[in-house]
């Protein structure tokens, strides 16, 4: 009988997997230089895009995905993506780094990298929480606004 639920339970570990990706925001071409003179002339506007991870917690302790991006979210192939930030201790101890840090946002944050494939740089134009309390738990929908821009100077 041991065997029966033992094999039962690693046949359902073994075929529920999924697949993660993972993408970082940022341009691998540039070098690294100390000092980049840029004109508005030399930045392209790709356009803007809103964002959003809606998502339940019970009891302060689990998490229940409701929507990303306004859809059902697809968890047999998760997407992430990272906005590239410099190294300074500054940079990541700021609330917005920590607010893209989540999961869900950085899997929100992931339709800004498939509605704009070619963007070098991308601007948080505005950032949004929204909560709703209930009774052990609470419902919350993060959400941003998003500019995608690119540079001239590299696509020539």
């Amino acid at each position: 009988m041991r065997n029966i639920i033992a094999l039962i339970i690693l046949s359902f570990i073994l075929t529920s997997c999924a697949v993660e990706y993972r993408h970082n925001f940022g341009n691998n071409q540039l070098p690294q230089p100390s000092y980049i003179q840029l004109e508005i002339d030399d930045i392209e506007y790709l356009g803007e895009t809103e964002i959003s991870w809606e998502f339940s917690r019970y009891l302060f302790v689990g998490t229940r995905v409701i929507a990303i991006n306004g859809e059902h979210p697809d968890n047999s192939e998760k997407h992430y993506a990272n906005i590239a930030v410099s190294n300074f201790s500054w940079m990541t101890t700021s609330p917005l780094f920590r607010f893209f840090k989540s999961p869900g946002m950085s899997r929100a944050l992931y339709k800004v990298y498939t509605d704009f494939p070619n963007a070098d740089y991308i601007e948080v134009i505005s950032t949004n929480e929204k909560t709703h309390r209930m009774f052990l738990g609470r419902k919350m929908k993060k959400s941003a606004r998003v500019k995608a821009y690119r540079y001239k100077y590299l696509n020539n």
